[in-house]
C-alpha cells in the first residue's frame, strides 16, 4: 500500500486528485491539507506517507519552503511537485538536482498514477516535454540553489536588496553574489526580469 499526502490549497483540486488515486486500490490518501504549514503540523513520524503531492504555489508555506524543510527533516519521503505551470528550466532545475519529480496538473490520470508508482520506487520520471528540453539543453550544469531560489521568490517585492539581505540573513555582498548568478543562469540582465520569472513560477509579491 502506498501511502499519500495531497498538499494543495483549492479544495477542489485536492477532491479531484484523490478521486484519481482512488482509482488504484494500492494507494491511501492518508493526509489532506492547504498549505506546506499545515501540512508539517500534521506530520506524524509514526504514520508518516510514503508519497507527498506538493503544490507549488500556495499561501503561507508554499512547495519549495515546504520541499526544504522535508530535505532537512524528513529526507526519506518521495516528492512529487505539482503545478499547473510546466516551465521547462524550472521543471528541469528540479529533476536534474533529484529534489523531486513533477506532475503538471493536466497530466491524464493514467500517466499520474503511474508517476506516483514510479516515484514509490524510487524513480524520478520526467515528462516528455522535459526530456526533450533536457536533452537539447546546455545549461544543465546551471542549476539554481535553495538560496538563490529563495532571493528569487523576494524579486517582486518591494523590499529593497538591503532589507532581502536582511529577511535572508544574509550580508548584501552575499545576496549580490545570487543576484549575479540568476543573472547568468536565467539570461536576464534586471531585477525586473529575475520578478517576471519569479511570477511566472507561481510567486506573487510576498513579504512586505
Amino acid at each position: 500500500m502506498i501511502k499519500v499526502a495531497i498538499v494543495d490549497d483549492h479544495a477542489l483540486m485536492r477532491q479531484g486528485i484523490k478521486n484519481v488515486l482512488n482509482l488504484n486500490k494500492n494507494i491511501q490518501v492518508i493526509i489532506e491539507a492547504a498549505n506546506g504549514k499545515i501540512f508539517l503540523d500534521e506530520l506524524n513520524n509514526e504514520h508518516l506517507p510514503d508519497v507527498v503531492l506538493l503544490d507549488i504555489q500556495m499561501p503561507e508555506m508554499d512547495g519549495y519552503e515546504t520541499l526544504a524543510v522535508l530535505q532537512d527533516h524528513y529526507p526519506e519521503l518521495k516528492v512529487i511537485m505539482l503545478s499547473m505551470i510546466q516551465d521547462e528550466f524550472i521543471v528541469n532545475n528540479l529533476l536534474l538536482r533529484g529534489d523531486a519529480a513533477f506532475i503538471s496538473k493536466t497530466t491524464e490520470a493514467g500517466e499520474f498514477l503511474s508517476t506516483i508508482d514510479k516515484v514509490f520506487e524510487g524513480i524520478i520520471p520526467a515528462p516528455k516535454r522535459i526530456r526533450d528540453f533536457s536533452e537539447k539543453s546546455e545549461d544543465n550544469a546551471a542549476l539554481i540553489t535553495n538560496k538563490e531560489m529563495e532571493f528569487l521568490k523576494y524579486c517582486p517585492t518591494y523590499l529593497t536588496y538591503d532589507q532581502i539581505a536582511a529577511r535572508m540573513l544574509v550580508s548584501p555582498k552575499t545576496l549580490d553574489h545570487y543576484r549575479i548568478s540568476l543573472f547568468k543562469k536565467l539570461k536576464v540582465q534586471s531585477r525586473s526580469e529575475l520578478a517576471g520569472m519569479a511570477v511566472k513560477m507561481g510567486f506573487g509579491k510576498t513579504g512586505f
